[in-house]
């Protein structure tokens, strides 16, 4: 199997390129914006076979980094309209919940993990994929995604989705996984976030600006945050020396924290003086007023 030898890149539609990372993992690499799309069928990578490969220690500390951000960029009392694509158990929803605010939220349920049961209560929930929600225009204040829109199989289709639903100066952020990362040139197919079999995407400054842009954003920031992930750099040494994921990946070993606990100050020095190997993009696109 091979890809489509004329497959034009979704964000700036120049012809794609393929990137062979390893003896058995194929990626498409778009030369002039560097977005990159995966068929897992061509870079298995030892992808895990469940898509959930998280840790719910981890995705706490996750939620508090990614709470304490997003408060420093959105007005402080005032009662928002807030919707989370992708929100999992629902733990940041259920905080923005707690603080007074109206939450959406929308999710497929591919994790199969446990959602908070206040959210199921008082939250307004869709259950299917982004792409299939019709979200009512000019809605929300607020409109983010943790790790989600490498998963999308029209992340432009969604990010105009996002557009039309945002009042007038509302704020759209992302997290996704940075396509130019030092991490995925040093560990290749054993990058962690080729561990998870439904990453069909990674974007770049380049590429995700350009797909906003089309959808009608005119005001977009970009960065990479070095507290994101904080783990990852360690989970793809792990995966080195194993070439065979679990159900649920590297971060499903019981032993595991205490490694984090022991290698992860080092990490985050290396990323302070290289921040180049930070596997994340931030994104921050407003509507304009």
């Amino acid at each position: 199997m091979q890809f489509d030898k004329q497959e034009r890149c979704e964000a700036c539609d120049f012809l794609m390129k393929e990137w062979k990372i390893s003896s058995d993992c194929t990626l498409l690499l778009c030369p002039r914006c560097f977005h990159i799309k995966r068929d897992i069928k061509l870079c298995g990578a030892s992808a895990r076979k469940h898509a959930w490969g998280g840790s719910e220690f981890f995705d706490k500390i996750r939620t508090i980094l990614t709470m304490r951000r997003l408060n420093k960029l959105l007005p402080k009392n005032k009662e928002l309209n807030v919707l989370e694509i992708g929100f999992g158990s629902g733990k940041m929803l259920t905080k923005f919940l707690k603080k007074g605010h109206k939450v959406y939220g929308i999710d497929n349920k591919c994790l199969e993990i446990r959602i908070e049961e206040s959210l199921k209560k008082h939250g307004i929930l869709y259950f299917d994929k982004a792409e299939r929600i019709q979200l009512p225009e000019e809605n929300f204040d607020l409109i983010y995604a943790i790790h989600l829109i490498e998963h999308l199989e029209a992340p432009a289709e969604v990010f105009k989705k996002c557009y039309d639903a945002l009042r007038k100066g509302g704020l759209l952020y992302l997290m996704t996984p940075n396509s130019a990362s030092k991490g995925l040139t040093v560990f290749r197919d054993r990058w962690w976030n080729l561990e998870d079999p439904t990453h069909i995407r990674f974007f770049s400054f380049q590429s995700v600006g350009i797909m906003l842009e089309k959808a009608g954003f005119e005001r977009i920031e970009t960065g990479i945050p070095i507290w994101d992930s904080l783990t990852l750099e360690i989970s793809s040494l792990l995966r080195l020396s194993k070439r065979n994921s679990d159900e649920h990946g590297v971060l499903s070993n019981k032993y595991i924290k205490l490694v984090y606990a022991l290698i992860l100050p080092f990490n985050i020095i290396i990323r302070i003086f290289f921040p180049k190997i930070s596997p994340s993009l931030e994104i921050i696109a407003r509507r304009s007023v």
